[in-house]
């Protein structure tokens, strides 16, 4: 099969007739690059239709057109395929001006078959998005083609899109293998084979195995019209040959989140000796289980999921997010100690689930935000008219499931599938039927994985989650589990209690993220999101220490890792609950976790900054996060001494009077430490010991006046594919180089050579600034970010970012864009 990524050559033109007319317009059309989230090109608005759950961004319809070119050769020989890996929302495909196919769901893919409707030379493809349907979301979605697409021309017999199910048991890999051909066709003098190729991180060969085919084609159902990935038309001739068989490997290197150990399977078909078909799928050995007591279990040992809840969105890329980002992204969350990502609150991309897999996450892989009943879009005191899925769930749920089930199946990383979030039928007398078929559809497409739920309504008033609903779940999801009454003490006490044989795991529960670098000392009852930051670890440090004591509770999935989009109040357009900012920025949750989370390096870390305008004597809390025994902490060269968790607690062993380790004296139960300290400029420190020893350092000093710019970038030498992305971070810096984390000076960004700057941001919930405006930028707490995109010319391009009002203020960086 030849596959060609289409990302240039598009032009897209938002529609604002007021007739709404289905017919393109003539008029209007500009330059893009795909995945577009055309939502990102216009200003915030506190009167869009998307509300404040949305992002205050644009929404509406939007076309694209591009012409592909066909020879002869491919009309006569082969099927020609458009492949969309998601559009949102509601896309309609015309090529050469007749209906092509279409799609609904913008998170799921689906595929156009244009066979019939191309001739030889150039024809034109378009694509009308209708996001107009607002608000939407209960988040920010994005719009426009936001995912890749793909031409593919292909043998009429081909491994299906989703033809292959790949599973281990110990040293066995086994394989499942679907063909399909459009034309039916039983010649049997064709000869087809199937040849298996399995290959070590190394390139070498561990296993082969070939296997000729019976001519045995069957008459396809829904299922593999599903399977091949097509969308709309499911009547069209399609038939389907499965073959299944086992390879054994010896002693394979096993995955996990430690060693994320991949192999690399490819499958060559070929009639009469003759390649027609090729590809290769990333194999990871391992087994998982979810038992009551145990908790989740990795090839047989106990693990916690330390997990985080994610979104979609890539901040000031919108929804259309360059895999480099999520690799960023991920990389830090990694450092932090996480080892699972909860995909809140639908199918990734799968570019996302690709980089788990390699990086190392458990992934709980996660369908719908609503099923029939619909969720009101609730922000602050205002309740808009919801358009969500819940007006599509009765004609879609069952192929969009079963489309995210065949995609992803094959992913080492995913160990649950979620068929839903805080879902308002859990407590509705006759819900659980709704999720029988889910599950259903779950188990009998991948019998390996159980299947969760995210109840939101456990325990809740006046209404609660139904056992004859939470039954019918394999692994039930607690959603703010501490949320009401007494259980905001005893937890998952009262429930374990009841329900011995129920597996458990925190599908969502707070953080201690706020805005970065933004310390307050009011409390704000009403504020979900920003707690003063000396207290912002109190209460989720209780859970958190109750979930790793507590073997039965497979682990939990914090809300967020990362700021996201929408979900906001104006004059925030996005949620600031994140450890990570939108810029992918630490915060200091990020350290409080990683203090839990990651012990491989010692480490100590201090809260507030020293460039507080308080008037000197004031007493503050000064917070410390360290995964050291003890700690002490110096203002100014004196000492306000040493403290110790007392965290975890251990008791007495082998006789009375007995312990394994020293036991420290502790100041406290809580998950960080704290010291009351009166306000002096100048420098404060913290000193970690582990033994008794010295093991770190680290201190937060009063700064001068910003000075300069440090300006870095990820990379220093680019493809030049009209894809690949450069990320560049600026720090605002004193005289002596150091992070003044009070300065918001204005930006100006400049670009030379053949790149573009797609986003620059800056962290900052409230800032209305476009994300791809280059001048009069602002700088948040003494930090920005930008995003480069490389153009298809070798060549040098240099960044410049300019301060107004500070002397001398100019960073520079420079990389080189390369041919592949």
């Amino acid at each position: 099969m030849e596959k060609y990524r289409l990302h240039t050559g598009w032009t897209f033109c938002l529609d604002e007739r007021n007739e709404k007319d289905e017919t393109a317009p003539s008029e209007g059309f500009r330059a893009v690059t795909l995945p577009h989230d055309w939502s990102t090109d216009y200003p915030f608005d506190p009167e869009s239709d998307t509300c404040g759950s949305g992002g205050y961004a644009k929404a509406g319809i939007g076309w694209y057109q591009r012409t592909i070119t066909i020879s002869e050769n491919d009309i006569k020989n082969r099927q020609i395929i458009l492949y969309f890996e998601g559009v949102y929302m509601k896309s309609s495909v015309f090529v050469n001006g007749t209906y092509a196919g279409g799609h609904i769901y913008g998170y799921t893919p689906f595929e156009v078959d244009i066979t019939a409707l191309v001739h030889e030379g150039e024809n034109e493809i378009l694509v009308r998005v209708d996001n107009s349907m607002q608000p939407g979301s209960r988040w920010y979605s994005g719009s426009g083609i936001t995912r890749d697409v793909w031409l593919e021309k292909r043998h009429p017999i081909h491994i299906a899109r989703y033809g292959m199910y790949l599973t281990t048991d110990e040293g066995n890999l086994n394989i499942s293998t679907t063909l399909h051909t459009s034309e039916c066709m039983k010649d049997d003098d064709a000869s087809l084979s199937l040849t298996f190729v399995l290959k070590d991180q190394d390139g070498e060969e561990n296993a082969k195995k070939d296997i000729t085919l019976k001519n045995d084609w069957t008459e396809a159902d829904l299922d593999a019209a599903i399977l091949s990935g097509m969308d709309e038309d499911v009547s069209k001739t399609l038939c389907q040959l499965q073959t299944s068989l086992s390879i054994q490997v010896e002693n394979p290197v096993l995955w996990d989140h430690e060693t994320p150990y991949l192999y690399e399977l490819t499958t060559i078909l070929k009639k009469n000796d003759t390649i027609i078909d090729e590809r290769t799928d990333k194999v990871g050995f391992r087994n998982i289980e979810f038992d009551a007591k145990k908790g989740f279990l990795i090839n047989g040992k106990h693990v916690k999921l330390n997990g985080v809840c994610l979104h979609h969105d890539g901040g000031c890329v919108g929804a259309a997010v360059p895999p480099e980002i999520w690799r960023r992204r991920l990389e830090k969350l990694k450092c932090m100690g996480v080892n699972s990502v909860r995909c809140s609150h639908n199918p990734p991309d799968e570019a996302l689930l690709d980089l788990c897999d390699e990086l190392g996450f458990y992934v709980m892989d996660e369908a719908f935000d609503e099923w029939r009943l619909m969720k009101a879009k609730e922000i602050g005191s205002n309740t808009h008219e919801s358009h969500g899925y819940s007006m599509y769930f009765d004609a879609c749920h069952e192929w969009d499931l079963k489309t995210m089930l065949y995609r992803d199946r094959n992913h080492p990383g995913i160990v649950l599938w979620s068929i839903g979030n805080e879902i308002p039928e859990e407590v509705v007398v006759g819900g659980e039927e709704l999720a029988v078929e889910l599950s259903g559809y779950c188990h009998t497409i991948d019998p390996t994985r159980k299947v969760t739920l995210a109840h939101d309504q456990i325990a809740a008033e006046p209404y609660s989650a139904r056992d004859a609903f939470m039954d019918k779940i394999d692994v039930v999801g607690y959603n703010y589990v501490g949320r009401w009454r007494a259980r905001a003490e005893l937890l998952y006490d009262a429930d374990r209690e009841e329900h011995l044989d129920r597996c458990v795991i925190g599908t969502e529960n707070p953080s201690a993220g706020y805005i970065r670098s933004d310390y307050n000392f009011e409390v704000d009852p009403g504020s979900f999101w920003n707690k003063p930051y000396y207290t912002a670890a109190v209460t989720v440090g209780k859970l958190l220490r109750y979930t790793m004591v507590h073997d039965f509770v497979a682990g939990d999935y914090m809300w967020t890792g990362i700021d996201y989009l929408g979900e906001a109040n104006w004059p925030q357009r996005s949620a600031g609950c994140g450890c990570l900012d939108t810029c992918g920025f630490e915060k200091d949750a990020f350290y409080f976790y990683k203090s839990v989370w990651n012990q491989k390096e010692k480490f100590a870390y201090l809260c507030p900054h020293w460039n507080l305008k308080l008037k000197k004597g004031t007493v503050l809390p000064v917070i410390c996060y360290t995964n050291c025994e003890d700690a002490e902490l110096f203002v100014n060269g004196r000492s306000f001494g040493m403290k110790s968790k007392g965290f975890p607690c251990y008791g007495m062993t082998e006789r009375y009077g007995h312990f394994d380790r020293y036991r420290r004296p502790a100041n406290t139960d809580d998950l960080f430490l704290s010291w009351d300290v009166p306000y002096e400029p100048g420098k404060i420190e913290v000193v970690g010991y582990h033994d008794g020893k010295e093991v770190c350092r680290y201190n937060v000093e009063t700064t001068g006046e910003a000075a300069s710019i440090k300006l870095t970038v990820d990379k220093t030498s680019v493809d030049a594919d009209g894809r690949s992305i450069v990320q560049a971070e600026v720090r605002i810096v004193d005289g002596e180089g150091r992070l003044v984390l009070d300065a918001c000076p204005e930006l100006d960004f400049t670009l030379e050579g053949d790149a573009e700057i797609i986003g620059i941001d800056n962290g900052d919930p409230a800032c209305h600034e476009q994300w791809k405006e280059t001048k009069g930028r602002h700088a948040f707490n003494g930090m920005a970010y930008a995003v480069i995109r490389a153009g298809q010319n070798k060549g040098e391009l240099t960044l410049t970012v300019q301060a107004s009002g500070v002397d001398a203020a100019i960073g520079k960086a420079s990389v080189t864009i390369s041919q592949k």
